[in-house]
């Protein structure tokens, strides 16, 4: 999909603070498909559609989720991973090889989609294997696969 293909949706948690998220637009005006794994909200997933609209300053913001995808999301943190790349490398090399994606945010968090069909238990085990620290983002609906 063309960059200019996406908008970005505003999220806002008061425990969390503000996070943009790249959203395609549907047929629908008022509602959008999350295209980026979550950072720092929860209870969204990848390709959700959300109902979004603009703000009395234009700003595109999230109102509700209107459709789950059936993702979950995961986020990695750990301070060994600012400093060896090599862990880095191998987290990103051993959950895109289960199936997820997974976007780095300055090299201390992952977010991790998990689709349906990957067994999220296999997921958790890497991760705890890697000796990484995570969180469940999406915890309202857990795939145990």
């Amino acid at each position: 999909m063309a960059e200019e293909e996406l908008v970005r949706v505003q999220f806002y948690e008061p425990d969390v603070g503000y996070e943009n998220l790249w959203a395609s637009r549907t047929s629908r005006s008022d509602l959008y498909r999350i295209e980026s794994v979550p950072f720092f909200v929860y209870g969204i997933a990848l390709h959700d559609v959300v109902l979004a609209k603009p703000d009395d300053r234009g700003i595109l913001t999230f109102l509700e989720v209107a459709e789950r995808s059936g993702n979950n999301t995961l986020r990695a943190r750990s301070d060994e991973l600012v400093n060896n790349a090599n862990l880095r490398a191998r987290l990103t090399t051993v959950l895109t090889n289960s199936g997820c994606t997974v976007e780095e945010h300055r090299s201390r968090l992952f977010g991790i989609n998990v689709p349906p069909e990957v067994p999220l238990k296999s997921v958790i085990d890497s991760l705890n294997s890697l000796g990484v620290s995570w969180e469940y983002g999406h915890p309202a609906e857990l795939n145990d696969g």
